[in-house]
């Protein structure tokens, strides 16, 4: 198997002709997490020919080549890493990128026009994934989020992209026979984020162990896994452009429980919150809208179980991302670990385990900013 650098990237999509010949072809490294090799890769003589043939009949039957600029080709190859570029030893199988390959092709089906990336072409020898670029203009929601820079409506229009993804796939064989039995959603959150957890809180333990059974048991529809601001290419309206969301990484797709997608996305948003201390309301705002939203767009019977039982999942997912093997990076101070900390272990605790009693309970400890 070849493993896959921005060095060696262009001999090997030259040998297996995914690019052209000759001429100028880019190798750009991209953020691929903790978890893949992610490239991009722009083909400078791929593509239509720009402008108008200058040869002549004579030149052509002759075989002159046609010297015209073409319009370029760009997109992105990812290939799984077999142990993930964390602290604590992460091993996961590397059969996750053909389960993104397939959830991108079943979604494309379902989700808005460009909402995800297309699947190019794969290949299974070296777990390699091609998938098309995504549209001009958009930029991280992660990073506009740690800058301050909060839209809601970047929060709602992830709710509405949830919604129809848990509605459309709800109660359906076709998707629970493809993605219920992925190992990936163990090996990439249950075991990373509530069992290592479980490991330096015991007290959290007991309610860690009820948590993970919740999310294994009586799965509903398809859930992306990682709904998280780092996963999201978000483009405001503004200067004749429309509003403009595009998911990414589905690579943690599986057929479980769906509050574990409302649950990630707003842990991530008052994680934010927590980062932003003074500035924090913002990012509580933010998270509300989303809320909102999906409630108001998602199916009214799924919608009640996770606002009954989804404000544990959440806690479990605030201690996770402090004590798991992938804390996230921009909390550092131990002080303020320790107030996440205590936060979340109380949280899952308590006997309430609603959303709404979640949310202001976090809402409780960001006011003592």
């Amino acid at each position: 198997m070849i493993e896959l650098s921005e060095h060696n990237a262009l001999d090997y999509l030259r040998q297996r002709s995914r690019v052209s010949p000759d001429g100028e072809v880019l190798v750009q490294s991209l953020s691929g997490g903790v978890a893949n090799v992610v490239l991009k890769i722009m083909d400078m003589n791929a593509g239509a020919p720009v402008g108008t043939d200058m040869r002549t009949a004579s030149q052509i039957k002759r075989g002159i080549p046609d010297q015209r600029m073409r319009s370029g080709a760009c997109f992105v190859i990812k290939q799984p890493l077999e142990e993930f570029r964390t602290a604590a030893k992460w091993a996961v199988d590397r059969d996750r990128v053909w389960v993104e390959r397939d959830a991108l092709i079943m979604l494309g089906e379902i989700l808005p026009a460009d909402s995800l990336p297309t699947v190019l072409w794969s290949d299974a020898e070296n777990y390699v994934l091609a998938i098309s670029v995504a549209p001009v203009g958009v930029v991280n929601w992660k990073k506009q989020l740690l800058a301050g820079q909060i839209d809601r409506r970047a929060a709602e229009a992830a709710a509405e992209l949830l919604a129809i993804l848990h509605a459309s796939t709800m109660k359906d064989a076709k998707w629970a026979q493809r993605f219920g039995d992925s190992p990936g959603f163990i090996q990439q959150r249950i075991d990373p984020y509530l069992r290592f957890a479980a490991e330096k809180n015991k007290s959290a333990a007991p309610a860690l162990r009820d948590v993970e059974t919740e999310l294994l048991h009586a799965p509903t529809c398809l859930i992306h896994g990682d709904f998280s601001p780092k996963n999201m290419l978000w483009r405001a309206p503004g200067d004749g452009q429309s509003a403009h969301l595009f998911i990414l990484d589905f690579e943690v797709a599986f057929y479980g429980n769906p509050a574990f997608d409302v649950a990630t996305l707003l842990n991530h948003l008052l994680l934010k919150a927590f980062y932003l201390k003074k500035r924090w309301r913002a990012a509580m705002i933010a998270a509300d809208y989303f809320w909102q939203t999906y409630r108001e767009t998602a199916p009214k019977a799924m919608v009640a179980e996770i606002s009954n039982s989804g404000g544990r999942i959440l806690a479990s997912l605030l201690l996770a991302r402090i004590d798991g093997k992938s804390p996230v990076e921009y909390i550092t101070e131990e002080d303020q670990k320790n107030f996440i900390r205590t936060c979340a272990i109380e949280l899952l605790l308590q006997g309430d385990h609603s959303m709404d009693a979640a949310i202001d309970h976090i809402a409780g400890y960001l006011d003592q900013y």
